[in-house]
């Protein structure tokens, strides 16, 4: 132990002060310094006024030191933590969060500190401080990068500023998400962590004492580290005014773990020799060959066979560099569509060596829609006849993922092993899907040609999804530029950027696309807080401020009234879609508690609710359901009817809520009724008149159009339509394309889905077609009161298929279009009240009318009111 005093800190801050002597720099993020600064990878958090150590080998980001810092919705309270860290000449940060003090310490700046602007050394450091409290120590923490360094330098000190000996544990936490790997080595010295195809590795090192996993955290790909003298971790007393000697730990990064480990033996001056591989095949390089190398055990050896020492991937040289120490080892080199080599090579000095590998066989494409056009597409290779299906990339990839190929132009070349498979080219439900077979040589290119013909007639309706996710969300991985990829392809028309808690675009990606022409877009969130589900709500368009804090979006609020209504009146009161996000509409209507006592619920959030999502569409056939854990939203589309029933007019939504990219977006959408379908010509206020109106069609593939018609109008939904005579005319017609199939139309009257309005190829064949229009028809209803109307066009025992892929290839074909309002007695639509046999945690079930007097607010609701009728 060390006796406290107030300069443990002095060194490091010292290395703010000393003038440049090379390239090791400390700044602080701002528009001048940030294209210089700011790494590059899929994780990368950095905002303005964090910090970036770099020096010619690594670049390190450190989030400011605020209480209010979060990377994103998962990876919260980052002040003064490790956000961003990649090497300088291979950028690729994959690091979402290391936490020193594993979250439970909040830093900031040491009193009177000069906080760094810019400043280079040999060595520059940051220093913060965590205040005492009861019974906690004070805590310093210094971060040091020195130039030629390959590792940022961590050191952590206690110190006890109380009259009685407190205890200490040193806690170190990681976030490194999905498709990392861990592995702490057996003597307890180091913990590595990987993800090899996004070709990232960190190791995490302690300079004396060991290292060790509280609890699971490490088999649960959450670590939570604690450090010791010994392999026993336990917490230190430590005396009245005493202080710590600093804990030290050095932060890695490299490509892979083949590289991190040559990186560790070198720290350690351990002889090695360096090895450097050229994978080839007859055709040239390979890039992206997977390298295992594992030592084999010998005589003299006491170590298991096949000790894996690390892997890495080649770039698109083919080629791969680490250091290994003398003696033999295995090479397992695998690459796309080609048997895995094995290899064993004996390591006495440096050596160089070429790997060839048998060739592949290659899938050459050119895919062309509406008779002539690049347009982007998706093509699924399944392997039949004993071929396997091949696994491309993983799901948080761009456009090559498992056995999905997406092109932005429908142009590719692919390798692929040698074998048979079937192909099934798509871009969304309006095109015809392409089915055939294709029969890969070794060596040889099989070329893929297909004209995808758009079948479906929508003039005047855009397809859209208004909710999904990538990385920037923090609950999951994928590439956002994949996500909009995954857009493309499905034909969705528009799309707003909704990562949670974040505002965030997608036009740097319709750049790199060049189609921005394709798909409508703009800047939006999800707000997702606390309690779950009730309280997720989207919103768009919102105004995005790059490079700050959530992107400028508000916060969370523990109560769902205050949080939607925070966000209604975002970007002051400007006109905006706000949409609920799966909800639990009787949890909202009168239950907050769930336990079926009618306690209020969350009720004043319908008053800001633009729309509201009740996917899945064929739920709609089924009965209302109590919520369980199993099924913890009930029957939402069921509820929805209750709710109209009820005089809540608040359009109906479905969304993908897409996470990752295999088929993520496209197995669901919204039809909006719209000026334009040219999604380059979309104005954004028509989008959100169209959403606030209820001129929205939902759809998991068929095309359904509603007009109705009486002497006095017509409507279509959404609409209002006064038919004093009670009789109206529908229009209903349907079209589909040739994966996907519907046999029922049916019309719910006030929810109730009537017998005489229930038409089915088995006993009506005559009103169903074999063609792209499979129904065309004039049903004609006829009213005593007020109701509103909804056509469901479905597939009994039908299913979607192959196209959208497995997760959602059992699902049934369905469309619903919202209600429209026919009021028969010309006084204003009057809901009816019917609960349709199921109850409602409400204190009655009259209509009644929804009032806004208790929210707290100066302006008029606008476009975010919605009353009930009274």
């Amino acid at each position: 132990m060390l006796r406290f005093e107030r300069s443990w800190f002095c060194w490091a801050m010292l290395s703010w002060l000393v003038m440049p002597l090379s390239a090791a720099e400390l700044a602080r993020l701002d528009e001048s310094n940030w294209d210089r600064l700011v790494p590059a990878g899929k994780e990368v958090d950095a905002i303005y006024g964090d910090f970036v150590l770099t020096n010619d080998q690594i670049v390190v980001v450190i989030a400011n030191p605020i209480a209010t810092r979060n990377a994103n919705m998962t990876v919260r309270d980052v002040g003064g933590c490790v956000i961003d860290l990649t090497r300088r000449d291979i950028q690729s940060d994959q690091l979402s969060c290391f936490y020193p003090g594993a979250g439970a310490l909040q830093w900031q700046f040491p009193p009177n500190a000069r906080i760094a602007m810019s400043q280079q050394a040999e060595t520059v450091g940051l220093t913060l401080t965590s205040p005492t409290s009861e019974g906690k120590p004070e805590v310093q923490l210094v971060y040091s990068l020195t130039d030629g360094q390959p590792f940022l330098q961590i050191a952590t000190s206690f110190q006890n500023p109380h009259a009685e000996p407190i205890q200490v544990e040193m806690l170190d936490g990681i976030r490194a998400d999905r498709s990392f790997s861990f592995e702490l080595d057996a003597a307890q010295t180091a913990l590595i962590f990987s993800d090899d195809w996004w070709r990232q590795a960190y190791a995490l090192v302690p300079e004396q004492q060991l290292v060790s996993g509280v609890g699971d955290s490490i088999q649960r790909n959450r670590p939570i580290l604690t450090y010791s003298e010994s392999t026993l971790a336990e917490p230190v007393t430590l005396e009245a005014g005493a202080a710590t000697e600093p804990i030290v730990r050095r932060l890695i990064p490299a490509a892979n773990t083949l590289e991190l480990t040559s990186i560790l033996r070198r720290l350690q001056d351990a002889s090695q020799h360096d090895a450097k591989l050229n994978v080839v095949d007859a055709a040239g390089p390979i890039e992206n060959a997977l390298v295992l190398v594992s030592q084999l055990a010998t005589d003299e050896q006491d170590e298991p066979a096949d000790r894996m020492i690390g892997s890495g991937r080649t770039d698109d040289q083919g080629n791969l560099a680490f250091s290994l120490p003398a003696g033999n080892y295995e090479l397992t080199v695998s690459a796309n569509g080609r048997p895995t080599l094995q290899q064993n090579v004996e390591i006495s000095q440096d050596m160089r060596s070429t790997l060839t590998m048998e060739l592949p066989g290659y899938v050459q494409a050119k895919i062309t829609c509406d008779n002539n056009l690049s347009l982007p597409v998706k093509v699924q290779f399944i392997g039949t006849d004993g071929t396997p299906d091949p696994d491309f990339g993983p799901d948080t990839e761009v456009a090559k993922i498992r056995n999905l190929v997406y092109s932005a132009n429908g142009m590719f070349r692919q390798e692929i092993l040698p074998g048979s498979y079937q192909v099934i080219i798509s871009r969304g439900n309006e095109y015809d899907a392409v089915f055939t077979t294709l029969n890969v040589q070794q060596a040889e290119t099989a070329t893929l040609t297909a004209s995808l013909q758009r079948v479906i007639d929508s003039t005047g309706w855009l397809s859209s999804d208004f909710h999904s996710h990538s990385t920037p969300s923090g609950d999951n991985t994928s590439s956002q530029r994949g996500r909009v990829l995954n857009l493309l392809a499905e034909q969705i028309e528009f799309a707003p950027c909704t990562e949670h808690n974040r505002i965030s675009t997608y036009g740097p990606h319709l750049e790199h696309f060049d189609c921005a022409r394709l798909l409508a877009t703009c800047s939006g969130m999800e707000l997702t807080g606390l309690p779950l589900p009730v309280n997720h709500q989207n919103a768009f368009p919102l105004v995005e401020r790059p490079r700050t804090q959530d992107g400028g979006g508000p916060v969370t609020d523990e109560n769902p009234v205050v949080q939607i209504e925070r966000l209604a009146m975002w970007d002051n009161n400007a006109d905006k879609v706000v949409q609920t996000n799966h909800p639990n509409l009787m949890q909202i209507l009168g239950d907050r508690d769930l336990d079926q006592m009618p306690d209020g619920g969350f009720e004043k959030m319908f008053g800001f609710m633009d729309v509201i999502e009740v996917h899945p569409p064929s739920d709609i056939f089924q009965p209302g359901i109590i919520a369980t854990q199993e099924r913890r939203l009930g029957n939402v589309i069921f509820n929805w009817l209750q709710l109209l029933n009820l005089g809540y007019r608040i359009p109906g939504v479905v969304n993908t809520d897409a996470h990752y990219n295999f088929h993520g977006s496209g197995w669901l959408r919204n039809y909006m009724k719209l000026s334009t379908d040219d999604p380059a010509r979309v104005d954004i206020n028509e989008v959100i008149h169209a959403c606030e109106h209820g001129h929205i069609v939902m759809t998991n593939g068929p095309f359904l159009t509603v007009q109705a018609k009486s002497p006095e109008g017509t409507a279509i939904p959404g609409d209002d339509l006064d038919a004093e005579e009670g009789a109206v005319e529908l229009a209903v017609k349907v079209q589909c394309a040739n994966w996907y199939d519907i046999n029922r139309i049916q019309v719910f009257v006030n929810g109730v889905a009537v017998d005489e309005l229930n038409f089915d190829r088995a006993n009506s064949p005559e009103k169903f077609k074999p063609g792209v229009v499979r129904f065309d028809e004039t049903i004609t209803v006829r009213l005593e009161s007020d109701a509103h109307l909804i056509v469901v066009a479905t597939g009994q025992g039908l299913t979607l298929g192959s196209v959208v892929g497995p997760d959602h290839a059992n699902d049934i074909p369905t469309a619903v279009a919202n209600p429209i309002f026919v009021d028969v007695n010309g006084n204003g639509f009057e809901a009816n009240g019917d609960l349709l046999g199921f109850p409602l945690p409400i204190p009655s079930a009259e209509p009644h009318e929804h009032d806004h007097d208790d929210h707290e607010h100066d302006e008029p609701l606008g476009q975010n009111e919605h009353k009930v009728n009274e």
